[in-house]
């Protein structure tokens, strides 16, 4: 046994995962990593040297921390969000989140707070913990990848050996769905998003709700498409992956 066999990091993999989705992106177009990938779902994207160039890719996405870092009315934003993101919280906690402070009105004495710690000061109230909970949340969440390509938003959310939590995915959802709202069109154009899952046949439920892409298809497109074929360092990375999560499905691991 080597270490290799028994490393089990979700971002190892997601490393090599990343390398992948950049082979040939310049010009390699439908045989471009990027593009392979991409043609495991049923996404509406063109996938040609135009589109798959053109691309962007995205690790470890904390998309609101930055863009509130560098937004030159950050109050301004933070109201704005407040407007849109209530009504949506409203509606997924069914009547438990009624109403919670103005954010317009506690500002003066977040002063110097930043966004991912509200949930800290504000818990006076029901609604004020359950509401900025999630509210902080937004800032302190990264999904694991954002691929920009064609006219679509593609985030994706990978798993390995744990579950997928409907928490986290939902959250990423929202996230999604506020990035392609007039909030963040002065970075990306209000263009439709949608969530997709990366992970292992173990994942069952995860398969039969949504977008979802198997992590042994992703290792068959790196032995094909990587220089040296099985023997590329990516290549041999995931097909461990897929030897790991066989075993632990016959029981050999726990």
């Amino acid at each position: 046994m080597e270490f290799k066999d028994i490393f089990r990091e979700e971002r190892h993999f997601c490393n090599h995962l990343f390398r992948l989705l950049c082979h040939k992106k310049e010009d390699g177009g439908e045989d471009s990593g990027l593009a392979q990938f991409l043609s495991l779902t049923d996404l509406p994207i063109k996938l040609n040297v135009k589109t798959v160039s053109a691309a962007e890719v995205y690790t470890e996405v904390a998309v609101f921390r930055d863009f509130y870092h560098y937004h030159p009315n950050r109050q301004g934003f933070l109201v704005a969000l407040h407007d849109v993101f209530l009504p949506m919280m409203r509606e997924q906690y069914k009547g438990r989140i009624a109403n919670p402070t103005p954010i317009g009105s506690l500002l003066p004495q977040l002063q110097g707070i930043h966004p991912k710690d509200f949930s800290q000061y504000l818990a006076d109230t029901e609604d004020d913990k359950l509401y900025y909970r999630e509210f902080s949340a937004l800032f302190n969440a990264k999904p694991d990848f954002l691929l920009i390509c064609g006219g679509l938003m593609v985030w994706l959310e990978v798993k390995f050996w744990v579950s997928f939590d409907r928490k986290q995915l939902r959250r990423t959802q929202n996230i999604a769905d506020l990035c392609s709202s007039d909030l963040f069109a002065p970075v990306f154009g209000n263009q439709p998003n949608r969530v997709v899952k990366l992970g292992t046949k173990r994942h069952i439920h995860a398969q039969h709700d949504g977008d979802f892409i198997d992590w042994a298809d992703v290792a068959q497109i790196a032995e094909k498409l990587l220089p040296h074929g099985a023997n590329n360092y990516t290549a041999q990375a995931l097909k461990v992956l897929v030897e790991m999560d066989a075993s632990k499905t016959r029981g050999d691991l726990r």
